[in-house]
């Protein structure tokens, strides 16, 4: 389980790294983006591309 677990974080955190990557933000070769933490990936990822209000649709 604990292997499935960290391969499933790996897997968010590249996610989360290659999209950065794509939205021209961030160096592929940038170190810093890539010893953030999830939640850290995760916040900077909300405030690049924030939610869709459905209601505004």
């Amino acid at each position: 389980m604990t292997n499935r677990l960290r391969k499933g974080v790996e897997t968010l955190k590249l996610f989360y790294i290659n999209r950065l990557i794509e939205s021209g933000l961030y160096n592929a070769a940038d170190d810093d983006l890539h010893s953030l933490t999830l939640s850290e990936l995760q916040n900077i990822f909300k405030k690049t591309f924030p939610p869709k209000n459905k209601l505004n649709n």
